[in-house]
């Protein structure tokens, strides 16, 4: 091989390295925009932390302060690597301080009033609930909107056998008839958690609007009130809970976060409970 193709095997070498690297660059410049636009865009970071899409591994973690900066690394960064995690929560305090402090105060509140899961374990094994995220899925009564709760569907179709238990201490805002959520309590915690419990049987005696609340403090009874203008209505669909988590959120006003993730961190604080026979 003479010396004049040798030199140019070279040159397509060298050139073929450089081609590689520009595109490798090129793509970590597009990760790097699209995780910039995506904390700085208001409407894009919002829609992300309403999700709040996390593993079991993550939530584990999570001790309702320290870990809420990871969390926020982990929504919103591509990598999953722990260095690179690192890397980005230390990229957006530098680059967008404002809004970085402001989505991890946001992820620090979401979870830090919550106790206990609002179904208590019976002794029976057979007596359970179960459910899945429908966070957003198509709902029609009245009028075509995504789902803003999460749904925990009893096994044993009974109403008023269930009993519910507050997620958190608070305060009773609202209590009563929703011609979509049927007979509900919507409790406000100390940190302005706004947790929503609707399509209940019936109220546990003497709570009403003001009525200060315990963590883990009977509310009332499992059901399938609502979808009606009528109070009082049943029958439309079957036994569950619906469970939502608002926050004020500013330019906004109160605003649904998906909670099954938060379901998912507390099932590992559940109340143990005799049922009604």
């Amino acid at each position: 091989m003479n010396q004049k193709r040798i030199f140019w095997i070279f040159v397509l070498f060298l050139l073929a390295s450089l081609d590689v690297m520009f595109i490798r660059r090129i793509e970590q410049n597009q990760r790097d925009a699209r995780q910039e636009s995506q904390l700085s865009n208001e409407e894009e970071a919002l829609a992300v932390l309403r999700a709040l899409q996390l593993p079991a591994e993550v939530l584990a973690q999570f001790d309702g302060d320290q870990q809420a900066e990871q969390i926020l690394a982990y929504l919103f960064c591509q990598s999953k690597r722990p260095s690179d995690l690192k890397q980005w929560c230390q990229s957006q305090q530098e680059a967008e301080p404002q809004l970085y402090d402001r989505y991890a105060a946001m992820i620090r509140q979401i979870f830090a009033d919550a106790v206990y899961f609002p179904i208590p374990q019976a002794a029976d094994e057979e007596v359970c609930v179960a459910y899945e995220n429908s966070w957003q899925s198509q709902r029609t009564y009245g009028g075509t909107r995504g789902h803003e709760g999460c749904d925990l569907m009893a096994s044993v179709q009974q109403r008023g056998y269930y009993p519910v238990v507050s997620v958190s201490d608070g305060v009773v805002e609202k209590i009563g008839w929703l011609p979509q959520g049927g007979y509900r309590i919507g409790i406000r915690s100390s940190h302005q958690v706004y947790y929503y419990y609707a399509h209940l049987a019936e109220y546990e005696d003497g709570i009403e609007q003001g009525t200060q609340i315990a963590a883990g403090q009977l509310l009332g009874y499992m059901g399938d009130t609502g979808y009606s203008e009528v109070e009082g209505t049943t029958g439309n669909f079957p036994v569950h809970l619906h469970f939502g988590i608002y926050l004020d959120v500013e330019g906004r006003g109160e605003t649904s976060f998906n909670p099954y993730y938060v379901l998912k961190w507390l099932e590992a604080s559940r109340l143990k409970y005799e049922y009604r026979k």
